[in-house]
């Protein structure tokens, strides 16, 4: 009794983060390659390797975003690959609609990034003209460059780029746990196949669905063990030139298919509360500080697992060569520009 007992003061947790949260704006990859033409971004700031062009009248937000993305970088950088080339040019526009035109995606995008050539445009207002999380859309669109790099560019399932990209985005994701939820209780959660094709179309709640689907079963695959060193062991394997199906087998002992089931076979009892919640008769504001304790709990042990590894990476090699000095910390980008 006490184990449901506990079951159930979780499920209200839950609800009750659902309710005060909102579903993000969606990003994206692709779009035309290079050279993305958004002619009203004339103002320019350089911090080491990143730069970001604006439109005139968002300095005080771009000078924000050039104060505070580097760090964003190489925190996401550290957890992902611990170094790669940080190479960036950042567009920051008024609205989502002059990314959709720059970019050819769908109207629902309010940033998109070319990992290729580290391009990334982000807009300060999403389609229906609300203000953007900026930290949340910048972060999503940095991640994905950050993977491509990663893996050497290997070539990866779209649902795996926009899962890493929304679990590292640094926020507690409300809206896509809710229409998570709404499909594992109503059509179903789609198929790998019809997953990828939610992010090519022009649905913006079959995307919306895709987006949730794929951030939480990248997480899943994130806390399978306790230091998410097999999804980091993923990467790896990919970087050597394996394929995503192989790299997962070899880093799971598991096919993907299996991990997908288990992932799969695991969502009625996680999102027990939905059918709850969905008859609106419960009391949520109470319980819900303590969800957001547990996500930030589960967070810090992942990274303390990577920062042990890294450490012990380090030993090891100043083992091999005595006379090498201790590795520098995260790179950083130093010495902010403004050009006009």
């Amino acid at each position: 009794m006490a184990r449901r007992g506990r079951g159930v003061v979780v499920g209200l947790l839950m609800i009750v983060m659902l309710w005060l949260g909102a579903a993000s704006p969606a990003a994206a990859i692709e779009g035309r390659p290079t050279g993305w033409a958004v002619d009203q971004a004339t103002e320019v700031i350089r911090v080491g390797r990143m730069e970001l062009r604006y439109e005139p009248e968002l300095e005080d937000a771009a000078r924000d975003l050039a104060r505070h993305a580097p760090g964003w970088w190489s925190e996401i950088e550290t957890d992902l690959a611990g170094d790669v080339d940080d190479r960036l040019e950042i567009t920051f526009v008024q609205h989502a609609g002059r990314v959709a035109e720059a970019s050819d995606m769908p109207h629902w995008v309010a940033g998109v990034a070319h990992p290729p050539s580290g391009e990334i445009i982000i807009a300060r207002h999403g389609p229906d003209g609300a203000p953007t999380n900026l930290e949340e859309l910048l972060r999503h669109e940095l991640a994905h460059v950050i993977l491509y790099r990663a893996t050497g560019g290997s070539e990866v399932p779209r649902w795996f780029h926009e899962g890493v990209a929304e679990s590292w985005n640094g926020t507690i994701s409300f809206g896509r746990a809710q229409t998570l939820a709404s499909a594992v209780f109503g059509p179903g959660v789609p198929e790998l196949p019809r997953l990828e094709q939610g992010f090519h179309g022009a649905d913006g709640p079959q995307a919306a669905v895709a987006y949730a689907a794929a951030r939480d079963l990248v997480e899943f695959m994130r806390s399978y063990d306790p230091n998410g060193m097999r999804l980091r062991q993923v990467f790896t394997e990919l970087r050597q030139g394996r394929r995503f199906e192989v790299a997962v087998i070899r880093a799971y002992g598991v096919s993907l298919e299996e991990l997908v089931r288990e992932w799969r076979a695991g969502l009625p009892a996680r999102f027990v509360w939905y059918p709850l919640a969905a008859s609106g008769g419960l009391p949520f504001i109470l319980v819900a500080p303590l969800v957001a304790i547990g996500w930030i709990r589960r967070r810090r042990a992942v990274r303390r697992g990577y920062r042990r590894l890294e450490l012990e990476e380090q030993l090891e090699l100043q083992a091999r060569m005595p006379g090498m000095p201790g590795m520098p910390g995260m790179p950083g980008m130093p010495g902010m520009m403004v050009v006009s």
